[in-house]
């Protein structure tokens, strides 16, 4: 799994890519010119494949998912192939044809795959997705370009530019409905770092001065305001976990369409601190095949980012909070406060 230093490293690379963005896109293609940039810095190297190979829940939900989904005769479009595995399950499940496609120089990797396997009905396309157009309608777009936080590798606006351009009548995207969360959680005793006033120290030693103290305030880098989990630290959520958005690639209108402003209430069952925020998604294949990123579950490839809270809650009391999106394509600008 990708460590907290190089998750703290691609945090740096989107934050930048998202000043960049901002300061210079005069347009929506140039802003989409910037994150293709990050996605192709990101897995431009084995390492990132082995993570994501290795993961067998995301390996598993896939294979079943295009197996359930992808019929015998269908032509395919894999978008993003990266090592071809997508595009190979779909040879397998009996595409007639696939054309796999990729923006960098990983597409000989999955050429190279191919050929050793006898793969003849793939065609490899070096080509960024929206300026590729097939010789022939395509029945099914598989992809995974699903961000930790969802929305952060482009995903929305190449699959939306796919299903307009290139899907023929009845086409359909797999995965391409999707489950949003943003939930209250407590963590384990041993993996909990509780804010510095917070803090209970031997011999009655008391931090509690520091929390509105200018002295202390002058060292509050803010660093621990946003972390990523660490495998199994989430022992529960506050209150049972709900969707604060849920979405169909196959019928929404637009990335503006979404809701950018939401406000979450959950309740306590007992008394428990609650450290934070945790963001994760689910993809859906079909109604039996969902691929979840929950801390409560199998550790994946995805990583879940977490919004600081450290705060107390009794049973029955119900916690309220303040979500707003910023810019869905860049989480830097999430913010989840308590009302």
């Amino acid at each position: 799994m990708r460590d907290r230093v190089e998750r703290a490293a691609t945090r740096v690379v989107r934050s930048t890519a998202g000043f960049v963005a901002d300061r210079i896109a005069s347009s929506e293609r140039m802003t989409n010119v910037v994150y293709d940039l990050i996605n192709g810095h990101n897995f431009a190297g084995l390492e990132e494949h082995e993570e994501m190979l290795s993961d067998s829940v995301r390996v598993d939900a896939y294979h079943r998912g295009i197996h359930r989904n992808v019929h015998p005769g269908d032509v395919v479009l894999d978008l993003g192939t990266g090592t071809g595995l997508l595009a190979f399950m779909a040879s397998r499940a009996g595409a007639e044809k696939v054309y796999a496609v990729e923006h960098s120089d990983f597409i000989d990797v999955a050429r190279e795959i191919a050929a050793h396997n006898g793969f003849t009905n793939i065609e490899f396309v070096r080509a960024n997705s929206r300026e590729f157009v097939p010789p022939e309608p395509i029945d099914v777009v598989v992809h995974e370009q699903m961000g930790d936080e969802l929305f952060s590798e482009n995903m929305m606006e190449n699959l939306l530019d796919l299903r307009e351009r290139v899907l023929a009548p009845g086409g359909r995207i797999l995965p391409a409905r999707f489950r949003l969360f943003i939930e209250p959680v407590t963590m384990s005793e041993e993996m909990r770092i509780r804010q510095f006033w917070n803090i209970e120290l031997p011999d009655g030693i008391d931090l509690s001065a520091t929390e509105r103290s200018p002295a202390a305030a002058r060292f509050n880098t803010g660093r621990n305001d946003l972390f990523y989990l660490r495998p199994h630290s989430v022992t529960s959520t506050i209150g049972d976990p709900q969707p604060f958005m849920e979405f169909d690639l196959n019928t929404l209108e637009s990335l503006e369409a979404l809701p950018t402003r939401h406000t979450i209430e959950r309740t306590a069952s007992e008394d428990a601190i609650v450290d934070g925020c945790c963001i994760w998604f689910e993809a859906c294949f079909d109604d039996d095949t969902v691929l979840s990123t929950t801390p409560l579950g199998p550790i994946t490839s995805w990583g879940n980012r977490v919004f600081r809270l450290d705060q107390e809650i009794a049973r029955g009391e119900t916690l309220r909070l303040d979500v707003r999106l910023g810019q869905l394509v860049e989480p830097s600008t999430w913010d989840v406060r308590v009302l």
